[in-house]
């Protein structure tokens, strides 16, 4: 599972973005989803200081382009 899957999915579904708040271990996990354990700590932590699903896709979305995955 790539990462832009996992943010486009946060900043377009409020349940999940809350669950991979409260519970992201089961949230990747009941969709079949994994996330290296360095994209996982990038996105908790840019969760953590930004619960705005916009403002996250907006932080990641250069790195995608980049070509970082």
């Amino acid at each position: 599972m790539a990462l832009a899957q996992v943010v486009y999915k946060i900043s377009t579904d409020k349940d999940f973005a809350l669950r991979m708040q409260t519970d992201p271990h089961t949230a990747l996990h009941e969709r079949g989803w994994s996330l290296s354990k360095e994209e996982l700590a990038f996105l908790l932590s840019t969760l953590r200081k930004n619960t705005d699903r916009t403002e996250i896709r907006r932080i990641v979305k250069p790195l995608l382009y980049s070509g970082w995955r």
